[in-house]
């Protein structure tokens, strides 16, 4: 069994990847499912079932929208009143939440409930249904907030709450039902929120954790807004996408011809403010980071930083004579949500969007409300200082703005920046505080991760380019390919070339190797056909495009490209430079996984290294998977003690620049025992698959993964050894179980592994046959 080897195609979105035989592992992004009720043609995503006419709800096909709000409201069972009904019913609930869906089939109501991801479900039950039955099935989702019931007999479901504490009330009046439902939404949008976090023992790399990149965009996202260019059309896009979602709203689509006729800048704080639509899509797009909608709402996000910046100053000089200002915030949070919190304590958070607070804790207790089973009341405390403060972080009071000045809300803009401090619960009250102090130190994170990768990206490389970059090392690569995309129609012609380069980028992470190939071509094209010819960039391009022949297996084609780009390197960056290091890495790796001259690949790897330690901080992720790299292959040449080495030092640098749980440390610990058990120290060996099982297993649990498998197949070996056959075998039977799901049966891998699983039953035999007869 190798070494796992860490290898990075140079400029790549993810520094990086993890391969082995040249194959590449990818988390797969999970889809969003959501829907819509319409009754246009104009689909984007279906539920099976749902629907409605105008006289009564039905399951049978419908084209359905997908929800772009945070609440999906749902009708489950027959209408109990009139059939004429129905239609008003339907119009009153869609004035104030626009996504309404109509299920009369248990299954599939449930199955819809289960399916969301990104909303919050307020579930109305009416008619003769079986309440219980359904209810046991989906309260305890995390997604469902509250439950309804709607019918003629409410005494005969009056026991029901005493159990079902999601159940807001039982009506027998529709406008009573109205009402509660309006109130509530109200309440709920307040609540939504999605945290993001950033773990202080991660240094500014671009292989950062999943939370601690979330964290950075919503940092770098606000300043590339502020820095788009304003363009005529960007008010008629807002129009023309809200009209068109909202078109069957009167009363939306009167906020919005009001909008279009009406708006200035001035007074955005007043629209966000309204229960309209703006304050809806925006906050949902927000939460689920849809850059094509947050693309759309581009004139009202910056005009809304702008004039909350000037409302900062005016709130600064009102408090002149203080400090610190005291805000409040009050919501419910579930028992997960509350222990993620718990687990980051004394570390950065932000919340996904703007996030509002209030001068009064009496405000704040309201919104909190009572805890539950599932549901937990938080009052946050935030302590805001004053003096010490610079312009990165903004929180504006706009009580003057708002049509609910007895909130007397503090909004903060995006991108705030909080560190948890405490978080104590008072028992009476049954009521969690969670004490926060606002910082600027989220900003100077951004600054971090920009400086230390301008290098590693292009010493030009512009805040736009770098924004879309961000998220493919967050792995959304699609919405990574809209922005790009959206990026051509609003940048400087001189960036088209690089935004080709970029868009091959998240083409080739997806595995889409032929796209990728025609953006790159594309990229270098303009390039080279530029006046004068854009030499030094086009190696970039260049480069990129030996990696897609690299992956392809076309190892000679890969290293002609990979040496155009290296004499292009030389001649115009610098013998020394990272853009010549990180192609001497990859011709490394084409000399030591395929063409199997491991000599010369250390040569080529040692280049590599020398520049990076004289290029980078002592301690940086690009040595530290240099240094992984060099260890596997002197484990090639069986030089165990110099792999030994290697592998220890690099593991040494990963823990200081990563979080404790990392994959690439288990993947660095996986390295050691490995070398450790050709070393004949079994001991030692099992000791480090340990340390690597026990991350493994917390990061991926039961998903398969290639390193995780080759730990399992490791640890085996180890038992096997030390005749502990029984537990050889529980270790080989769960690599086995993985393996499976990731290569053929007749991959080297599981042959192998199957030869090792036949050999241990046979020893085990042999000493169970040996021990009867004794």
């Amino acid at each position: 069994m190798h070494k796992k080897k860490l290898t990075k195609p140079p400029l790549t979105t993810k520094w990086v990847k993890i391969y082995r035989n040249q194959q590449k592992f990818v988390t797969k992004q999970k889809p969003l499912s959501s829907v819509f009720l319409n009754n246009t043609s104009n689909s984007i995503g279906q539920a099976p079932d749902a629907t409605v006419t105008d006289s009564l709800p039905t399951d049978s096909s419908q084209q359905l929208l997908q929800n772009l709000e945070g609440i999906t409201l749902i009708w489950y069972g027959i209408y109990v009143e009139k059939e004429g009904d129905v239609k008003q019913t339907m119009n009153e609930l869609k004035e104030f939440n626009e996504y309404v869906v109509f299920h009369i089939d248990e299954k599939k109501c449930v199955e819809h409930i289960t399916s969301i991801v990104t909303e919050k479900v307020l579930l109305i039950i009416s008619g003769q249904c079986l309440i219980s039955d359904i209810l046991q099935q989906v309260e305890s989702l995390r997604q469902l907030d509250s439950v309804y019931i709607f019918c003629s007999t409410p005494e005969k479901y009056e026991h029901l709450p005493v159990n079902h504490k999601k159940i807001i009330g039982i009506f027998r009046e529709r406008c009573n039902l109205i009402h509660s439902l309006k109130e509530n939404i109200k309440l709920v949008e307040k609540q939504l929120e999605t945290f993001s976090f950033y773990n202080q023992h991660e240094k500014a790399t671009r292989d950062l954790s999943k939370e601690s990149a979330e964290f950075l965009w919503f940092q770098i996202f606000k300043d590339i807004i502020l820095k788009m260019r304003p363009d005529n059309r960007a008010r008629q896009d807002i129009v023309h996408f809200s009209k068109n979602y909202y078109r069957d709203n009167e009363k939306q689509l009167e906020f919005i011809d009001d909008f279009e006729r009406n708006y200035n800048s001035k007074d955005c704080i007043k629209w966000y403010t309204k229960s309209c639509f703006l304050f809806k899509l925006i906050n949902k797009a927000l939460r689920t980071e849809d850059i094509d909608q947050l693309h759309t709402f581009r004139l009202f996000i910056a005009d809304l930083s702008l004039n909350l910046a000037t409302e900062h100053q005016k709130l600064k000089e009102r408090y002149k004579d203080k400090e610190t200002i005291l805000l409040y915030r009050g919501t419910q949070l579930q028992n997960e949500e509350l222990q993620r919190l718990q687990e980051n304590v004394g570390n950065l958070i932000s919340t996904n969007g703007y996030l509002s607070t209030s001068y009064s804790r009496t405000v704040a207790l309201m919104f909190a409300g009572n805890s539950t089973n599932t549901k937990n009341a938080v009052v946050f405390e935030i302590e805001c200082p004053l003096i010490s403060f610079t312009d990165s972080l903004i929180f504006a009071d706009i009580r003057d703005y708002s049509i609910f000045q007895e909130e007397e809300e503090v909004l903060f803009d995006l991108g705030a920046t909080f560190k948890i401090l405490s978080i104590d619960e008072e028992k009476p009250l049954k009521l969690w505080i969670i004490k926060m102090k606002a910082t600027e130190e989220g900003a100077n994170v951004a600054r971090d991760y920009i400086e230390l990768n301008r290098k590693d990206l292009y010493e030009e490389f512009s805040p736009h380019l770098m924004f879309g970059r961000l998220l493919t090392d967050m792995g959304k690569y699609d919405q990574s390919l809209k922005y790009f995309k959206n990026l051509l129609n609003e940048t400087d012609p001189q960036n088209v070339a690089r935004i080709y380069n970029s868009i091959g980028e998240a083409y080739r992470l997806k595995g889409d190797l032929d796209n990728a190939m025609e953006n790159y071509t594309r990229s270098y094209t303009l390039m080279m056909e530029a006046t004068p010819p854009r030499e030094k960039a086009s190696l970039r391009p260049l480069r990129n495009m030996g990696i897609v022949f690299d992956e392809k297996g076309q190892y000679d084609k890969a290293l002609e490209f990979y040496f155009r780009a290296l004499d292009i390197a030389e001649r115009h960056c610098g013998k020394e430079h990272l853009d010549t290091a990180s192609i001497l890495i990859n011709i490394g790796c084409i000399w030591e996984d395929a063409k199997q001259e491991y000599t010369r690949a250390l040569e080529f790897y040692d280049q590599g290294l020398k520049i990076y330690q004289k290029q980078l901080p002592n301690d940086h992720i690009h040595i530290a998977t240099c240094l992984n790299n060099i260890g596997v292959v002197h484990g090639k040449m069986t030089a165990l003690d110099n792999a030994l080495d290697y592998h220890k030092k690099a593991l040494e640098m990963f823990q200081k620049l990563l979080p404790p749980e990392h994959d690439l440390i288990a993947l660095s610990l996986g390295n050691i025992a490995n070398t450790l058990r050709d070393q004949n120290q079994l001991d030692n060996a099992l000791a480090y698959y340990m340390r690597a099982l026990k991350i493994q297993e917390k990061i991926f649990g039961s998903n398969a993964v290639q390193e995780y498998a080759e730990a399992l197949h490791g640890t085996g070996n180890i038992y096997e050894s030390q005749q502990s056959y029984t537990t050889a075998l529980e270790y080989y039977g769960k690599a086995l179980e993985m393996y499976q799901k990731l290569v053929s049966d007749d991959h080297p891998d599981i042959l192998k592994l199957n030869k090792d699983i036949t050999r241990t039953k046979q020893k085990s035999e042999i000493e169970y046959a040996s021990t009867s007869i004794s």
